[in-house]
């Protein structure tokens, strides 16, 4: 595509992305248009969601600290859950969706917005005085190795999605060759489960930092 003079290059994971974002938002409008006192079972299912999510944020981030940080972790959950999952939908026929997780640079953008949240709280609960002297804190030696996790955090959390979702893609790939027609519970372990464990382990490692980040 075209656009003033200049050529992008729109991959299968950007517009995936997009799509994906389209469909968070039209489903987040109508999730939430119609909020009862009395709930219905869409709104049970989204308050159970949005309670778990919650609850986890409490647990890793404590419980005078967690609010802030709730509606982002909620969409990056949901937009994860999403992205591992997408590739249920190929049995459409001309459709052909990959998981934007198995790109690395998905993965490594979303790790490098973790480390900024991670260097926010960090800034906002204990101060750049504060945020120095942990560095320090017990003994000034370990300075290199508490600014080095800075580094490798992040890297880990980026790493460990993509290889995962990219292992699944290929073995699954590897086994449509092979045995195109009783395939469909391995794309049940690989598509499903897996994919929505590796997106709550992210999530699940994503509030532990900052939780460690405001202690």
């Amino acid at each position: 595509m075209r656009l003033g003079g200049v050529t992008l290059d729109i991959s299968n994971s950007l517009l995936v992305s997009w799509i994906i974002s389209g469909i968070l938002i039209i489903l987040a409008f109508l999730a939430t248009r119609r909020l009862q006192a009395n709930p219905g079972k869409l709104q049970n299912m989204l308050e159970l969601l949005v309670e778990t999510v919650n609850n986890l944020c409490k647990g890793s981030i404590g419980a005078r600290h967690w609010r802030p940080f709730a509606p982002y972790i909620f969409g990056l959950l949901t937009y994860l859950a999403m992205c591992n999952l997408i590739a249920l939908i190929n049995f459409v026929p001309f459709v052909k969706f990959y998981p934007p997780t198995k790109d690395i640079n998905v993965t490594g953008a979303l790790a490098l917005m973790t480390l900024v949240l991670i260097l926010y709280a960090s800034f906002r609960y204990k101060g750049v005085k504060g945020w120095l002297r942990s560095l320090i804190d017990p003994l000034p030696m370990i300075a290199p190795f508490k600014v080095l996790e800075y580094v490798t955090k992040p890297v880990s959390l980026c790493l460990r999605l993509f290889g995962n979702i990219l292992a699944g893609f290929v073995i699954m790939e590897m086994v449509f060759m092979v045995i195109p027609y009783v395939s469909e519970p391995f794309s049940l372990y690989f598509d499903i489960f897996d994919g929505i464990l590796h997106a709550f382990v992210f999530t699940y490692l994503t509030t532990l930092y900052i939780g460690e980040a405001i202690e």
